[in-house]
């Protein structure tokens, strides 16, 4: 496969967008696309590129913003949500992109970028190892809200782990979690 050719996203990539999100676990309509990449290209120092075959077809797609911290005069960089399609997988796409989006954060200022990905995600590990990421930290996450928007329960409550109140949640909340990237 030649290069890809990298974009911005656009309002029309919407429905591929959604598929190639669901292929990374995070099942998205695509009617909400657009509103969602209006609102990332609003936002001062975020870009969502997709990556796009010689016929136009989209490929994969990756996000990448900057934010100031307290702890350094630049800016800091983090790639979001980065998904090759399944069947793209392998040919230099997902490379392309992430060389793009660091190309991008250094033009931008930063000195480094960083990423999350999960514990499950061995594989993308070994993909970003490949490229010179360095595992330097851990990534702890607390959920505020289940995505129907109802208040988790014990929001702001004990901290306790495995108590017989949490019973089959416990369970549910530790598969919703390997499936998040």
């Amino acid at each position: 496969m030649e290069s890809p050719r990298i974009r911005p996203a656009t309002a029309g990539d919407a429905a591929t967008l959604a598929r190639l999100l669901d292929q990374l676990g995070y099942p998205t309509d695509a009617a909400e696309i657009p509103e969602r990449i209006e609102k990332l290209h609003a936002r001062p120092g975020t870009t969502v590129l997709v990556a796009e075959d010689e016929a136009g077809e989209l490929l994969g797609v990756i996000t990448v913003h900057l934010f100031p911290t307290m702890h350094a005069s630049e800016p800091a960089a983090w790639l979001t949500a980065l998904v090759v399609d399944e069947k793209a997988r392998g040919q230099g796409v997902g490379s392309a992109l992430v060389a793009r989006a660091e190309e991008w954060a250094i033009k931008n200022g930063a000195l480094r970028i960083s990423l999350t990905s999960a514990l499950h995600r061995e594989s993308a590990h070994e993909f970003y190892k490949a490229r010179d990421y360095e595992h330097t930290g851990v990534r702890l996450t607390k959920i505020f809200v289940k995505r129907s928007g109802a208040a988790k329960r014990g929001a702001g409550g004990s901290s306790r782990k495995g108590s017989a109140r949490d019973g089959a949640a416990g369970g549910a909340k530790d598969a919703r979690n390997r499936s998040r990237g």
